[in-house]
């Protein structure tokens, strides 16, 4: 009888620990940025689970797939998931990521005769409504003393907006990396950036499921990824190796990739009062312009994942 109580005991354990590795974990990246730098930072070996990465090019629909359930946690600018939050998404930001703002910027191309937002009366800009780039532009606009109605106004993606100011249908844009990056070295001026403007926060963003159902899987992850910013912060050859990696996956130049994390200094952390601060401004801009209903940011955050970001923060040259 206790050998059989004794085995029945092993082969519950066995099936706990069987059920632990076929546990998956679906994460929504965008464009392979936090997947390229987890892999050169090799830092996902001897994963207890199993991580299955999803990709995508934009926010939005990272958001509406943690809404819908089909991802566990995601990657995406703050905007996205804030809308979502107005219409009580079962979602929570478990943590919070920040680049440099001067990737984040207003800019006209080569040889243009703007050089203030002062010259933008009258002028035809390219922004993408409820992001930052709508937020940026509209923001400087209002502590330039420039009426918002006195510009034109074409709603593009980022991709598209590049393209039309490199064709001349638009002045100005308001956009991120990397297309920051690739129009200043085809010689467009910077106006202004997110610096002192806007928060350009993204945030790690978890469905409120896979909260309750894959803590420790969750933990881990963020565990890793924050190993994986630290080391991308640590050393240049890390920030070029993380460049190479990214621009592998994205096919895309990895110059241009290599100056655009050399600037951005990408950290994670978990979510702090600024953070939430930061949030109920965007919000609240939102808000204004009508996109949204207002309401209080700070119930969309969930700080209990604090520990497994705690470690070092701090920025690299």
């Amino acid at each position: 009888m206790r050998y059989f109580k004794q085995l029945a005991a092993g082969l519950a354990l066995v099936g706990l620990s069987a059920s632990a590795v076929a546990e998956t974990l679906v994460v929504g990246d965008q464009s392979y940025n936090a997947r390229a730098v987890m892999e050169a930072a090799g830092v996902l070996a001897d994963l207890p689970y199993t991580l299955e990465w999803k990709q995508f090019t934009a926010g939005s629909p990272v958001a509406e797939a943690l809404n819908v359930g089909s991802l566990d946690i995601g990657l995406l600018g703050d905007a996205p998931p804030l809308f979502l939050g107005a219409l009580g998404a079962p979602i929570k930001v478990i943590g919070v990521s920040q680049q440099s703002r001067q990737g984040v910027a207003i800019l006209v191309r080569k040889g243009s005769d703007i050089h203030s937002l002062q010259d933008l009366r009258g002028k035809r800009a390219a922004i993408w409504k409820g992001s930052w780039s709508q937020q940026l532009l509209l923001t400087a606009l209002d502590n330039a003393g420039v009426p918002r109605d006195t510009v034109q106004y074409s709603y593009l993606s980022a991709l598209d907006a590049s393209h039309a100011l490199d064709g001349g249908s638009v002045d100005v844009i308001a956009t991120w990396e990397p297309y920051v990056t690739q129009q200043e070295r085809q010689g467009a001026r910077v106006l202004a950036t997110a610096e002192g403007l806007i928060p350009a926060q993204s945030f790690v963003v978890a469905n409120n499921a896979a909260i309750k159902d894959k803590r420790a899987p969750i933990e881990d992850f963020l565990k890793r990824l924050r190993k994986a910013r630290d080391w991308a912060l640590s050393d240049p050859a890390h920030t070029a190796a993380y460049a190479e990696a990214w621009a592998k996956s994205s096919r895309a130049d990895s110059e241009i990739a290599r100056i655009w994390f050399a600037r951005a200094q990408t950290d994670v952390a978990a979510p702090t009062a600024e953070t939430v601060a930061n949030a109920q401004k965007t919000v609240d801009f939102f808000a204004g312009l009508g996109l949204i209903k207002t309401y209080s940011a700070a119930g969309l955050f969930d700080t209990s994942f604090a520990g497994a970001l705690a470690g070092s923060q701090e920025k690299h040259p």
